[in-house]
């Protein structure tokens, strides 16, 4: 019995790690962080439309053979999940492109009024 228990603990432990110690990549707390992680769903988009267009090559070759048919689906189907993960990768970096203006635009005002500030001091 005592063995169960600490087995169930320990995984429940990893487990809780697993969970909070979730990768903070998507988490950006500054500018710069925003345009690396802009830069990076960037490079994810252009692997997938590399990919889109080997996929593309492949399926107008007579590469198929016998099962033609159902293999130039799979390959379709591929191609059209590549080109939706690719949009919504440029969509991402659009988004932390954004939010990297935004918030250097921020950092730029606040720096302003504490010049502004200093000299009154």
């Amino acid at each position: 019995m005592k063995t169960a228990t600490q087995k169930s603990f320990v995984i429940f432990s990893l487990l809780a790690l697993l969970i909070f110690g979730v990768s903070m990549n998507s988490f950006a707390a500054n500018a710069a962080e925003h345009d690396i992680l802009a830069s990076q769903f960037e490079n994810l988009a252009k692997e997938m439309h590399a990919k889109v267009d080997e996929l593309s090559h492949k399926s107008r070759s007579s590469y198929f053979g016998r099962n033609a048919k159902r293999k130039k689906t799979r390959v379709t189907n591929k191609i059209r999940k590549y080109e939706k993960a690719a949009t919504e990768y440029a969509e991402k970096a659009a988004y932390h492109h954004q939010l990297a203006s935004e918030q250097s635009k921020l950092n730029s005002v606040a720096n302003k009024n504490q010049v502004n500030l200093s000299p009154n001091l």
